[in-house]
């Protein structure tokens, strides 16, 4: 199904509706109410999005959207509310979640007219707001750093920090504070740029592009497709735009884990509709090598920190080590505070 994109397409009203229930026999006799549920539903479609506990708290993604704000002016205060926008908004068809992105416009430029391997390094802070309708999974909020190329969008996805909230009452109030270590968060910056020169300095032959990107984004070869199928046809259109993508990166940034990284990168930001992609935008953005996958080449050891990405070559991340290690500094800040007002 059509996947919503677009930031009004997420941002309906809801509201919490009783439930009802029939007893089996009881035609002409009023329904029951379930006492200890409620429904979360749409009222612009007068879609029921999920049936939840009585204790659960209902944001709105418009509310989870100008908490998103707050926490930008917390996490960098010397930005503007103005120089934030929304890059991106997912959702499946139903809209029982989403993603919302929000990232500073100042690194929103174009280097299209510069050659690839001269293009600088530009970095800007992103916040992803995820929030859900069917209380399974947590209020979140996640910060980190991208890098803009061209036009490809984002590159090179990190979350440093990032702040839970349980749909419950007791969890979460009517305000949140977004208690942040500004010294950690400096120091963890400055170090972003590490994880590049690891990457550029792991060399990896150009034909073992596809083999890694396919391992890492779970992409598996279909088992013997019937010829001229359906499922042949979409297996070569995607082998197709993933040779192209490999060919292209390979070009211009050289035969290196960089390269592998962008090609990865690019196609989870802009995931095609075809029936070998299982996966969501989301899903694949924080992609990390299936379990017992046979197809890993053994270039390149990528390991992914809760949403952190880093890189190295035969099996040694750049960030594993002692003291400075920015991963385990990382764990330190993950914390978060909500009070009532």
């Amino acid at each position: 199904m059509p996947r919503l994109a677009q930031l009004a397409d997420v941002l309906f009203p809801v509201e919490e509706r009783p439930v009802f229930a029939g007893a089996k026999g009881s035609a002409g006799e009023p329904l029951l109410r379930v006492p200890d549920k409620k429904a979360i539903v749409n009222t612009k479609r007068r879609r029921v999005l999920g049936v939840v506990r009585r204790d659960y708290r209902l944001v709105s993604n418009r509310e989870a959207l100008d908490w998103a704000y707050q926490c930008c002016r917390k996490a960098f205060p010397e930005t503007k509310d103005t120089e934030w926008e929304v890059k991106a908004a997912d959702a499946p068809a139903t809209a029982g979640h989403c993603f919302i992105d929000l990232a500073h416009n100042s690194t929103a430029l174009d280097f299209s007219v510069v050659p690839a391997q001269g293009r600088p390094d530009v970095f800007g802070p992103f916040i992803r707001v995820t929030n859900r309708y069917n209380g399974l999974r947590a209020l979140a909020f996640h910060i980190g750093f991208y890098r803009k190329v061209c036009k490809n969008g984002l590159i090179l996805p990190g979350t440093i920090i990032q702040f839970k909230f349980t749909h419950l009452r007791r969890d979460l109030k009517e305000t949140i504070e977004f208690d942040i270590s500004h010294e950690l968060l400096a120091k963890l910056k400055c170090s972003f740029g590490s994880y590049l020169d690891a990457v550029r300095a792991c060399p990896v032959p150009s034909d073992q592009f596809g083999p890694f990107v396919r391992a890492v984004l779970s992409i598996r070869t279909p088992d013997k497709p019937k010829p001229n199928s359906r499922v042949a046809a979409d297996w070569e259109l995607l082998t197709a735009h993933l040779e192209g993508l490999c060919d292209r990166y390979a070009r211009d940034l050289g035969e290196n884990a960089y390269a592998v990284l962008n090609v990865i990168t690019e196609f989870a930001s802009h995931p095609p509709a075809n029936r070998h992609v299982h996966r969501d935008r989301n899903s694949l953005q924080r992609c990390r090598p299936a379990h017992g996958q046979t197809e890993r080449p053994n270039l390149m050891h990528l390991r992914d920190h809760g949403g952190a990405f880093s890189y190295g070559s035969r099996g040694q991340s750049p960030s594993q080590g002692g003291r400075d290690n920015p991963d385990r500094e990382r764990r330190s800040v993950w914390r978060h505070r909500h009070d009532a007002k």
